[in-house]
Formats: structure tokens, sequence, C-alpha cells
């Protein structure tokens, strides 16, 4: 099990596991454009691996000329390509992505917060890649997967291994921020989500958090109240680096994964992160610590 963070890593640690596949590959991931990936890709189709690939097929502020750019360069590489069933929703909000961010091959999985183009793993963006071999966590993320493949539930037992939506990532990530003690929260998007604002809100002092400074006026207001209630919170400058990421980081756990704090995100969207502990939670608070700083 092994942590990057970017734009340190670049492509590899993905480009590694289409490497080490034997029989198969699965994507689930909001946008794949990364030429090094694509090429990875082709050469494990050309070695007889069978490779699927999810993307979203209505990505936001895309022109269908870019997507359908996006779909021939993946289907130029031999693999099997489908659009994101629009099914994901559960409040009857149509304005639902497939968000997530992953690829496994039978044995490993990549599971992070960065899309697979230029900008995540170029030197444009922070992101977290994490890549396992915990069959856990594997037969889990196949199973979406495979189940986002033939447009069926995703079964129960994968929203206990992972933080997964929609279904139980609020629950899951509420809980990571709700752990004794100060947390540190990144996040692209703020909300507005009463349950993770609310939560962020009643730790006060012991919670800061990160958002690029770009965020629009509704993550303003939500600012100014977390603000009101004691929470620190500073603003990344969009350059030199992007922040992209999406961590929560506790004494005793850390989130990292796909999802924002938004009510699209965690109700509406396909999400996937992951719940992590031991010596990820220290590398990641690093980070956060470092961001912190840079941050005004």
């Amino acid at each position: 099990m092994t942590l990057y963070v970017e734009p340190n890593a670049g492509p590899t640690p993905i480009i590694h596991v289409i490497q080490s596949a034997r029989r198969e590959i699965s994507a689930g991931v909001y946008y794949l454009a990364d030429r090094p990936i694509l090429n990875a890709l082709r050469a494990a189709h050309a070695r007889g691996v069978d490779v699927r690939v999810i993307i979203e097929g209505k990505p936001y502020g895309m022109k269908p000329w870019q997507v359908r750019k996006e779909e021939k360069a993946i289907e130029a590489t031999g693999a099997t390509l489908h659009l994101a069933p629009y099914r994901f929703t559960s409040h009857g909000n149509s304005y639902a992505f497939l968000h997530s961010k992953y690829l496994c091959n039978g044995h490993e999985c990549e599971i992070g917060t960065a899309n697979f183009d230029w900008s995540a793993l170029g030197q444009k963006n922070r992101e977290y890649l994490y890549v396992t071999q915990n069959p856990s966590v594997v037969q889990a993320a196949n199973a979406v997967f495979n189940a986002d493949w033939h447009n069926q539930r995703a079964p129960a037992y994968a929203h206990r291994v992972l933080v997964l939506s929609p279904g139980t990532s609020a629950a899951q990530l509420i809980a990571v921020i709700n752990q004794p003690g100060p947390v540190s929260i990144e996040s692209e998007e703020l909300g507005p989500y009463a349950p993770t604002l609310d939560a962020i809100a009643a730790k006060g002092r012991l919670a800061r958090l990160l958002l690029p400074a770009s965020i629009n006026a509704e993550d303003k207001r939500d600012v100014a109240f977390l603000e009101s209630r004691g929470v620190q919170v500073r603003l990344l400058p969009v350059k030199p680096i992007y922040y992209h990421g999406k961590i929560c980081v506790g004494g005793r756990e850390a989130f990292l994964g796909s999802e924002n704090l938004s009510q699209t995100s965690l109700e509406a969207n396909r999400e996937m992160g992951l719940i992590l502990g031991g010596a990820d939670i220290g590398v990641l608070q690093a980070q956060f610590d470092k961001d912190w700083s840079a941050a005004r």
C-alpha cells in the first residue's frame, strides 16, 4: 500500500498498476486523456489483457466534440468503452456524474483524487493517489466497476470497504470529521451541504479547512458561516499548483477520495474513496501543513 502526492509522482503509479495487470484492467474515471496512461492501456491490450473503461459522458464544461475526441483516443487503445449510466442520483436530481477516479487489475487498485489527464498528473494540480493490493479493497472496487458496467447496483459490502457514493459516503466522511481531536480538511468544493457543514462547524477551532482561492460565491458564504463558528479557513492560490485534492485527516483516521463536500458529490454522483490509518495519516498531515503554510 503506497500513498502518492501529486504533482510529484505523475502518472507513474497508475501506469504501474496497468503494467502489472495479468488478465484484466477496469478503469472508472471522470476523464481520461493522459497520453502515457493511454499508451500503457494500448500495450496492455496488445499483450492480451481485457481492458474496460467507463468515463463520464457529459463532463462539466466540456463540449460534445471534446468528449468524442476523448472517446476516440480511448477506443484507439483497443479498450472497450462505456459511458457512465445516468442512474446514480438518489433524490430525483438529474445533475449526477461518474466522478470517481480509480483503476484496478485483478490484484491491485489505484484510488485517488486525480482525473487521468495532464492537469492532474503533470505539474499543475495537488492530488493524492493510493495504490493497494488489499484483497478486500480490490474485490470491492472491481465489484463496483462490474455493477456500473452492467447498469446494476453496487453490492452492499462494497459500501463497508470503500467510501462510496451514492449511498454511505456522507456518513463515513462525517464520522472522520467527528473523530476526537483536531481535523484537517482539504476540498476543491465546500457545499452547500448542511450535514458536512454542521459537522465541521461543531469542531470549531479544532478544524482547519483549505480550499482553492477560486471558490464561488456560495462557497464563500459557507466559509463565512464556518468562520463564525471558529473554524480556521485558508484559501490556496490557484498557481503555481491548483488544489484539486479531497482529504480529511485526524489523529485516528483519514479520508482520501474523489468526494467533494457538496450534496451532489455525496448523494448523487458515483464517487469512490478510502479510510486510511497508520503511517498514511502522517504523510497526509505533513502535506496539509505545507499547503496550510502556503495559503492565505
